[in-house]
């Protein structure tokens, strides 16, 4: 009988024994291991915008100025316009004494623009705003405007060309005459005639503008003109002509003021056989 139990019991253990090496019986389950989550994929970073207006100016010279004169304004942004350039609005807030072009744009790469600003006739002085707007930010400047006749002779004038700036004029390709305008409307007093010359080499040329036309082109000029000339070097290497321009003020009695000379510079544009 023990015999038979202690076989039975040795049987039993074998079959437990089998069935652990076949993977049967109960096991420890396995918590599966948890899927990363993905990482949150970064927000694009915003294209920047061009440079706002703060921190740029507006000027105006003169500030004061005769009726029917016509001041220049300068725009001057903080930094330097984007590469498609910064196209500034332009408003006054008296446009019957003062008016502007709608814009001005600023070339990419450069700080500043000019405008022309058309002015009426008034009686009284009369102040007007002239503001520049760009990037959200306004920049603003005061023009006045006086009555014409007034005061003591002062003469007194800017040369502006199209195609060259301030203090300079070029011969126009079609025409061959000084594409500049001869702005006297910063002049003071009574005046009733402006007495314009212009000279190159031994060769002067000469015109009357009246009271009511302070800005004027040259008269006359052309090749002959442009070849009495003598030439002159700039420090970046440009070349032109040099001219003397000269403004003399006349009243109504006929009363002469002080003359107002300055030396301009003349671009010939490879015109009348010149090679600059």
């Amino acid at each position: 009988m023990r015999t038979h139990r202690l076989v039975w019991l040795a049987a039993i253990g074998l079959l437990a024994l089998a069935l652990a090496q076949c993977g049967g019986g109960s096991s420890t389950p396995t918590s599966p291991s948890p899927s990363p989550s993905p990482s949150p994929s970064p927000a694009p970073a915003p294209s920047p915008s061009p440079g706002g207006g703060g921190g740029g100016s507006l000027s105006i010279s003169p500030q004061t100025i005769q009726s029917q004169g016509q001041p220049q304004a300068t725009v001057t942004l903080a930094s330097a316009a984007p590469a498609g350039g910064a196209f500034v609005l332009l408003s006054s807030n008296d446009t019957a004494i003062a008016r502007v072009p709608a814009n001005v744009t600023v070339p990419g790469g450069a700080r500043t623009a000019t405008f022309v600003i058309d002015t009426s006739t008034v009686v009284t002085n009369t102040t007007v705003v002239i503001t520049a707007t760009y990037g959200g930010a306004a920049m603003s400047a005061t023009l006045t405007v006086s009555p014409a006749g007034s005061g003591p002779l002062g003469a007194s004038f800017v040369v502006r060309s199209r195609s060259r700036g301030t203090g300079a004029c070029a011969a126009d390709e079609d025409s061959k005459e000084l594409d500049c305008v001869l702005d006297a409307s910063a002049s003071q007093g009574g005046v009733s005639a402006f007495l314009w010359t212009y000279t190159m080499g031994s060769m002067t040329l000469r015109h009357t503008a009246p009271a009511g036309n302070a800005a004027s082109s040259p008269q006359g000029t052309g090749c002959t003109f442009y070849q009495q000339g003598t030439g002159g070097d700039g420090p970046n290497g440009d070349r032109f002509l040099n001219m003397t321009v000269t403004l003399q003020l006349r009243d109504a009695s006929g009363t002469l003021s002080g003359i107002s000379q300055q030396a301009v510079k003349v671009y010939p544009n490879k015109l009348c056989g010149f090679s600059y």
